[in-house]
């Protein structure tokens, strides 16, 4: 797996993939489908030096968006996001987490990782649990998407806890490029 950095060419694609009913029913916003305005977007994360955006590889064909973001370099956290937006590689979504973890706490020496997830994404809820992050909380009626309000699951991992959990995930290391 590859984690390419996002460039002008790859702007299209996310679009399409964030503006998909597959994708977008998760997030948190909705987005106009407009290239101008990821181009915009594009030169907003270049210039982010609290976060990190790439498209994801798999067998030299792009599948989905990972990103962390919020990274508070003083507190070594921050958290990770990811959308698979090639509806072929969906299976592969459950090994994102080992490969985020270990880049985020071997390679950024980063100390915690945590992820919201939407209610109705009981899936990504499920992930997290798995690979033994814990959730440590509900935040309420936090956000209205097409006039309902939805819940969201806050979820951690730290180095310390991926040492003992994570093991069996070691080999799961990307090959990311900044």
């Amino acid at each position: 797996m590859e984690w390419v950095q996002i460039q002008e060419e790859h702007l299209q694609l996310i679009l399409d993939w964030r503006t998909s009913e597959v994708v977008t029913r998760y997030m948190y916003t909705d987005i106009p489908y407009s290239l101008d305005n990821q181009r915009k977007w594009l030169d907003a994360i270049r210039q982010d030096k609290h976060g990190y955006y790439w498209v994801i590889s798999y067998r030299e064909e792009l599948i989905g968006f990972i990103s962390i973001t919020a990274i508070d370099w003083k507190s070594k956290r921050g958290f990770w996001n990811f959308y698979i937006g090639n509806m072929n590689y969906t299976m592969l979504a459950g090994f994102l987490g080992a490969y985020m973890y270990n880049y985020a706490f071997n390679e950024l020496s980063l100390k915690k990782l945590m992820g919201e997830v939407m209610d109705i994404n009981e899936g990504v809820r499920k992930l997290h649990i798995k690979q033994g992050a814990r959730e440590v909380g509900k935040m309420e009626q936090h956000i209205l998407k097409n006039g309902q309000w939805h819940d969201v699951f806050l979820f951690e991992m730290t180095k310390e806890r991926w040492e003992e959990v994570g093991q069996k995930y070691k080999k799961y290391v990307a090959d990311v490029t900044l």
